[in-house]
């Protein structure tokens, strides 16, 4: 309440201080205020709104000779939806920017306090998040963080409302190029995949505030076209949104198979040379073939056979339906650094990827662990989804189902007995196709090509949700 009376009060004061800064010409200062201003106020006079769009203009031409800035910005870095943001991350230091990575926390239950993802902490990646609690909380702090934190290219992982925000801020806020990257299919993610929102849907008092509601997912995901420039993970999702295909990548030179490698990391954690190691690494869950697989080779019955599983589980009851298959060799890890992906990789063999034909997710996903796998020389085993037909027809990958798996396996077995995994087939596919380096210099004409748009700021621009996830205030102003 004391926040919202005050509210002119601060608006005058920082629209005060953005003219001093603008006489003084400290450019970004000037844009800060007038932003914060904004944030506070329903709109700005006139003359504000003429020196927020002079300052930007001004701002902009002063850094032009600057090495461009780029961030990569997840909608929420709690949990393995961080993946894609390091991959892209990875790939514009590849490029020799040195990108930040931004993004939001969603912590809707203060009993249950979360933090960056694992994985994401162990990566020693420097970035810079807001926590926030519902819609409402998100705008607020998204406007206070985007005027403070101004980047030249801001690369957006997933059609989420946090993107959505955060990327329409700092078009607004800086003229920045946003690109909305699309790795899943979102809609696969709704209480109900039937069920089509409209973007025009009159929604309830609950699903506005709800960040994670079908609402805003929906509703995201028919925005993301809003943004000129968009990039997809695989062949399917660029079939359905368009877009520049950008896969799942890892460095080429990170990821080198090496029998030494594989033989230290064994010796390391007790597993014999001699066993042929069928891996998961990612987190196990039930839609992800781990039963299937255990029980293809339980039916083995093969004392030479040890199923390595890597990662935490979060369904504890799932865990202990795995566990109880018997008549398999299990080894469990728990989730480990991002950075020492590829030296647990090296300790596997045949790594087993059965997507579920019936999930729309799945449909859809290249998932980041086959990219793991075939850059490690492994031999890779999965199901025909819409992505994956690509890698299937070129010979990356084997096909089989959950019925055939046995089979697949046994024969596989009984054949493979490759130890320098460094020259593979999958280990080529993966250098020419999904390798950080492969994809450099389609990324590099990707950011070269960016449109520069300007977004003018008027005495009728809102800083409000309602303003923000609006199609035709989504467009591009010129």
């Amino acid at each position: 309440m004391i926040h919202h009376v005050l509210a002119p009060f601060n608006a005058i004061s920082h629209c005060s201080k953005a003219r001093t800064a603008y006489e003084n010409s400290n450019w970004q200062l000037c844009i800060y205020h007038l932003a914060q201003a904004l944030r506070v106020k329903k709109n700005l006079s006139e003359n504000d709104a003429r020196l927020f769009n002079q300052a930007k203009k001004y701002y902009k031409h002063e850094h032009h000779n600057d090495t461009k800035t780029v961030a990569v910005c997840g909608w929420d870095l709690s949990h393995n939806a961080a993946g894609r943001v390091l991959a892209v991350t990875e790939l514009y230091q590849h490029l020799n920017y040195s990108p930040a990575i931004i993004g939001c926390i969603i912590d809707e239950n203060p009993k249950r306090p979360k933090s960056l993802w694992e994985p994401m902490q162990l990566a020693g990646v420097p970035c810079k998040y807001i926590t926030v609690h519902n819609a409402y909380d998100l705008l607020d702090k998204a406007i206070d963080f985007v005027s403070q934190n101004p980047f030249d290219i801001v690369h957006l992982s997933k059609p989420r409302l946090p993107n959505i925000i955060i990327g329409r801020l700092y078009e607004l806020i800086w003229d920045t190029q946003v690109i909305m990257d699309i790795d899943d299919e979102e809609q696969g993610f709704t209480g109900s995949q039937a069920k089509k929102i409209g973007p025009l849907d009159k929604p309830t008092k609950q699903s506005l505030n709800y960040i994670r509601s079908d609402y805003w997912l929906t509703n995201s995901i028919h925005l993301a076209s809003s943004f000129q420039t968009l990039t997809v993970s695989n062949h399917a999702l660029q079939e359905k949104y368009g877009g520049v295909i950008i896969p799942h990548v890892r460095n080429a030179d990170s990821f080198i198979p090496s029998q030494v490698l594989t033989a230290k990391m064994r010796e390391h954690f007790g597993i014999a040379i001699d066993k042929k190691v069928i891996l998961f690494f990612g987190t196990p869950k039930p839609h992800k073939g781990l039963l299937e697989t255990a029980q293809a080779i339980a039916s083995l019955n093969r004392k030479d056979v040890l199923f390595l599983i890597i990662g935490d589980f979060i369904d504890k009851s799932f865990e202990r339906d795995l566990k109880s298959v018997s008549n398999v060799d299990f080894y469990f890890l728990p989730n480990q650094p991002y950075h020492r992906i590829h030296e647990f990789v090296a300790m596997g063999d045949i790594c087993v990827i059965l997507q579920d034909n019936g999930s729309l997710i799945s449909q859809y996903q290249l998932p980041a662990k086959l990219i793991d796998a075939l850059a490690m020389g492994l031999t890779v085993i999965s199901s025909r989804t819409q992505a994956l037909i690509p890698l299937i027809e070129d010979g990356a990958i084997i096909e089989s189902t959950k019925h055939d798996l046995a089979k697949t396996l046994a024969k596989l077995l009984d054949s493979d007995n490759r130890t320098n995994k460094k020259n593979t087939p999958e280990r080529d596919y993966f250098l020419n196709k999904l390798s950080t380096q492969s994809q450099a210099s389609k990324t590099e004409a990707l950011i070269t090509k960016l449109p520069s748009p300007t977004h003018l700021i008027t005495p009728k621009t809102l800083f409000t949700l309602e303003m923000m996830t609006k199609p035709n205030t989504m467009r591009n102003e010129s």
